[in-house]
């Protein structure tokens, strides 16, 4: 191989590894700064709560970054959907139960915590 093969294989290489770092730690580092809340209304009428709850703790243990917090709204849940809600904040600390009215201060609680 040659100086120019040498020189191209050496851009080459340079160029993926500039790639790698952008897509890695740069990404990361702006998921960071831009916290993701989910809000999850619960009402009576939701058939579907186990499978949405489901749905997000497997993104959660994926390691989906851009979950910050999640916001289970209680709009007239039952005391099964409640206590399901209550098991999901249990085994994920970024979840918790909140009123409609509390939205506003969960978000500033969160946001002066980090």
């Amino acid at each position: 191989m040659g100086t120019a093969g040498l020189i191209s294989v050496s851009a080459v290489v340079l160029l993926i590894a500039a790639e790698l770092f952008c897509l890695f730690l740069c990404s990361k580092m702006k998921c960071r700064s831009y916290p993701m809340y989910i809000v999850v209304p619960v009402s009576s009428r939701d058939e579907e709560l186990p499978q949405r709850l489901d749905c997000i703790g497997s993104l959660i243990e994926d390691g989906n970054t851009l979950i910050g917090n999640i916001l289970l709204m209680d709009i007239g849940a039952d005391d099964k959907q409640l206590g399901q809600c209550r098991e999901f904040c249990q085994r994920y600390h970024a979840a918790e139960i909140v009123l409609p009215g509390d939205i506003e201060g969960a978000v500033k609680k969160h946001l002066h915590s980090d």
